[in-house]
């Protein structure tokens, strides 16, 4: 049981690394090659003892260098954790998810064939791909100013029932990207989708208030160096997106809009500043008079620590000037590197698709899981 887990580890190691390299050709430079550390040859010494290929079959070498190879080519992957590290998403923290990986392929009946263990591999352990695109947080507290049962019956039918002025917000949202560098401009095409959940879990029957969502492509480009030395722009990301509430008359509300946002990074400061163009629903002609055409976002870091801060105006200087800020604070849960304690506050129009032209004023308190 033992060789036969070492020669699935071996497998399993040589698929995750890209470096294999070309297989030597006589078994003299294959057992020189060998001896000295190379596991692909190693690994090649290992298949012709199993095999006896031009030389006499030896099951108890063969499983010897199965051992060398698997334990080399699972170094070289501990050594590159790295470089991994950054390109996956880890549902716990690197070390976790790496013990439960090494668990799950020492109790699963692996495949024989080596395209059958990657895609077994792939399914139990791969992202695919999938990340984290805007926050994904869970809030069970937020409290707002906004009475929504004393609403009009007519305009807003139902609404007699959301009688709580605490609820529970949630937002799930990640990306895939489908391209890189197609143009030559070391650019990302990306697609994104955003939910999220206004919850009167405190009232009677505890209804779902509300649902926004939000399918989005956008393509990024990064800055070239001269503009970053000049301006700090670091990106600039062209994008649509169409945003709806899935309700019918007269309680739909949506929105398509086509933007461009520039991203700029001074130090521990980021700041993103976007513009778009707006197209509005039927029910929701006069979205920009409250919202605008984009918003200025600034990110600060501190340590663990990050402060954000929203800003969106429909820049009319007079007595039709509307908009909101929303205040954003979250540091780690005993040093997680991807759990937080969450901290929203929100003023202003526009905090869901159907209190686009409702003020109100909110405060909420939570988890979040990606930032």
């Amino acid at each position: 049981m033992k060789q036969l887990l070492w020669l699935i580890l071996l497998n399993i190691a040589l698929i995750a690394d890209s470096s294999v390299k070309q297989p030597v050709s006589s078994f003299q430079d294959i057992e020189k090659s060998a001896l000295s550390g190379d596991r692909n040859a190693q690994y090649q010494l290992a298949t012709m003892y199993e095999h006896g290929s031009g030389i006499d079959q030896n099951m108890t070498k063969a499983f010897y260098w199965y051992k060398q190879a698997a334990r080399n080519a699972l170094a070289n992957i501990e050594d590159n954790t790295s470089i991994s590290d950054d390109k996956q998403v880890y549902q716990i923290d690197p070390a976790t998810d790496k013990e439960m990986q090494k668990f799950g392929i020492e109790h699963l009946d692996m495949p024989k064939k080596s395209e059958e263990r990657a895609s077994l591999v792939s399914k139990m352990f791969s992202n695919f791909g999938i990340l984290p695109h805007e926050k994904n947080y869970l809030i069970p507290f937020s409290y707002t100013t906004e009475n929504y049962e004393k609403r009009n019956s007519t305009d807003y039918p139902g609404y007699n029932v959301f009688n709580s002025n605490i609820e529970t917000e949630f937002q799930i949202s990640f990306k895939k990207t489908l391209s890189y560098d197609l143009l030559g401009l070391n650019e990302t095409l990306s697609f994104g989708y955003t939910q999220e959940v206004w919850w009167q879990l405190y009232a009677n029957s505890a209804p779902f208030r509300e649902t926004n969502y939000k399918p989005e492509f956008w393509m990024s480009i990064p800055s070239t160096h001269e503009l970053d030395s000049l301006s700090g722009l670091k990106n600039i990301s062209i994008g649509v997106f169409h945003e709806s509430n899935g309700l019918g008359e007269p309680l739909s509300r949506e929105w398509n809009q086509v933007y461009s946002d520039l991203d700029f990074q001074y130090d521990d400061l980021l700041i993103q500043l976007r513009g778009c163009y707006v197209d509005a629903g039927p029910d929701n002609k006069d979205i920009t008079s409250y919202l605008g055409y984009g918003h200025l976002k600034f990110k600060y870091l501190y340590g663990q620590h990050q402060f954000e801060m929203t800003l969106r105006d429909n820049l009319r200087f007079n007595s039709n000037n509307r908009g909101s800020i929303e205040g954003e604070y979250s540091f780690p849960i005993n040093n997680s590197k991807n759990n937080f304690w969450y901290i929203k506050g929100f003023s202003g129009y526009g905090e869901s698709l159907m209190d686009y032209n409702h003020p109100q004023n909110r405060l909420g308190i939570g988890l979040l899981i990606s930032r």
